[in-house]
Parts: C-alpha cells; sequence; structure tokens
C-alpha cells in the first residue's frame, strides 16, 4: 500500500497552522501518509476514525487525537464533523527530543482533557477574530497547548525500534521533497540517489520498505497530482499538461493516468470543465 508524504507549511507569521478539517461535509477518505510535524485533531462534533498502526481510533466530540511526527495514519469522516486541526512544526519541540530529531506524544482512544481542548477552541476563535492584537494573543494560548503538550503528554522513555523508524522516515522525508521540488525534470533513481550519496539498491529498499511503493512509482504519483490539478484548471492541454509535468507526452500521461484514476485525461479534463460551467 502507498504511504504519501505531506508537506506541511505555518501560517505567515505564525509558528502554527491552525484550521478546520476538510472533511467536514463526510463522505471523505484520506489514504495512508505521513509528514515531520505534530498534528492535532480536535472534535467538536460529529466523529471521526482515525487508523493507526492497523488500529481503528473513533473519535467522538471532546476527544482529540494527537498523530505523532512521521506516524503513518489515515482519516475517516464518512459522516458531517467538525473538527479543528492543529498542525505544529518538529522543530518547536528541539529542546525536549528523546532521540536523533524525535519525540512521541500519547494519542490514547477516548482520552479527555477539558483545559486542553477549550483552549484548542479558544486558540481558533482567537486566530479567525482578526482583532487587532489576536496575533499575539493567539501565539500565548500556542505556548499554553505546547507546555501541556510536553509537559502531559510527552512519553520520556521510547523504545530503540521507534527511534530507528522515525530516523529513516526523516530521510525518506527529505528525498520526496527534493522529488516534489523537481517532478517535472529527469528524475532518475541513480541520479537522486547520486544527490542524497545513497547507492540506488538502497534507495530502492527505502522506498519500498518505508514508503510501500517503487520510486519510480512515487514519481509518476507526484507527476499525476500535479497533471490532474492543471487538468482541472483548464488552462493547458493535454500534450501541455503532460509536459509540464514530466511526461514524454501525451501517450505516456494517457496511460499512467488511466491506470491510476480509471479514466483518460482528456475525458477528466471534460468533465472539470463541466463542474466549472455549472459552478
Amino acid at each position: 500500500m502507498q504511504f504519501s508524504h505531506e508537506i506541511i507549511v505555518p501560517e505567515a507569521g505564525y509558528p502554527f497552522k491552525i484550521f478546520l478539517f476538510e472533511g467536514g461535509s463526510g463522505n471523505y477518505y484520506r489514504e495512508k501518509h505521513w509528514h515531520r510535524s505534530v498534528e492535532i485533531f480536535a472534535v467538536c462534533g460529529g466523529e471521526l476514525d482515525f487508523y493507526i498502526d492497523d488500529r481503528k481510533c473513533h473519535l467522538e466530540p471532546d476527544d482529540f487525537m494527537i498523530v505523532n511526527s512521521n506516524e503513518v495514519h489515515a482519516i475517516a469522516s464518512p459522516l458531517p464533523n467538525e473538527t479543528i486541526v492543529l498542525q505544529i512544526p518538529l522543530k518547536m519541540f528541539a529542546d525536549y527530543f528523546t532521540g536523533e530529531d524525535f519525540i512521541w506524544f500519547s494519542h490514547e482512544p477516548g482520552r479527555r482533557d477539558e483545559h486542553f481542548m477549550d483552549l484548542l477552541k479558544e486558540l481558533y476563535q482567537v486566530y479567525i477574530s482578526g482583532r487587532t492584537g489576536c496575533d499575539m494573543k493567539a501565539k500565548s494560548i500556542f505556548y499554553q497547548l505546547m507546555y501541556l503538550l510536553v509537559k502531559d503528554f510527552r512519553l520520556k522513555e521510547v523504545d530503540a525500534d521507534s527511534i530507528r523508524k522515525n530516523k529513516n522516515l526523516n530521510r525518506l522525508s527529505l528525498i520526496t521533497s527534493y522529488i516534489k521540488d523537481n517532478y517535472t525534470g529527469d528524475l532518475s533513481l541513480e541520479g537522486v540517489a547520486a544527490v542524497f550519496d545513497y547507492s540506488p539498491n538502497y534507495l530502492s529498499r527505502m522506498f519500498r520498505n518505508y514508503a510501500g511503493i517503487t520510486f519510480k512509482g512515487y514519481v509518476q504519483s507526484v507527476r499525476l497530482r500535479y497533471a490532474a490539478r492543471d487538468l482541472e484548471d483548464g488552462r493547458y492541454s493535454v500534450t501541455e499538461t503532460a509536459l509540464r509535468n514530466g511526461f514524454s507526452g501525451s501517450k505516456a500521461l494517457a496511460r499512467a493516468f488511466q491506470k491510476q484514476y480509471g479514466i483518460l485525461p482528456s475525458e477528466f479534463r471534460g468533465l472539470a470543465e463541466q463542474k466549472n460551467e455549472k459552478g
């Protein structure tokens, strides 16, 4: 199974990113993925299901989930919900690492902490208020949450296997970020391996073992995601879309696109145009 790497960027002027969960309307599923940031989901209404290490964790109102850095997880929200998401860059916890770029927080399903939840809700309301001084107020609430995280939720004793796995995913995160920055060019296994001073065989094994996909498959999946975005935008022809996103031509894009999405790029573009016209 493919595990995708997500890049998280804090809001300008803030040491965090906070927003309402994109699956709030229901009928939503986010496949397995990981990121270096720590992520907190606070359910204010409705419910969510998390899948972590083959465990299903069900969240109801006033439950929250702490997703650790490099922790592979999937999210399902079949029904409408209101969920606040707080994303914190890993570097914010640098003074509390228990290993190489490693910190781990407990996230028992159903664990309640009214004060922590109240602070999360207050942080979101202050952040969206736009009032004078809201940035300073939001930061003060955020650091209260940070204090509670390292005081009440941080695990001080962790096993060597967890640290080793985290170290390998940290390395892979750097490589997937490089691929996303250079996906339009020539990305061979040998070339990328040389950039990071790895042997091609070692890099190939890293993708299979920790991303659940081949190197070539990952590169193609990135190109397809950007190609789908261009087709949906409607400004480029299928051929232009192919060349803009690292494919040799329209036929190569069509083969990969149909295999991935079950539809030809031209058909996908047509459906997107119909949707835009109705919108």
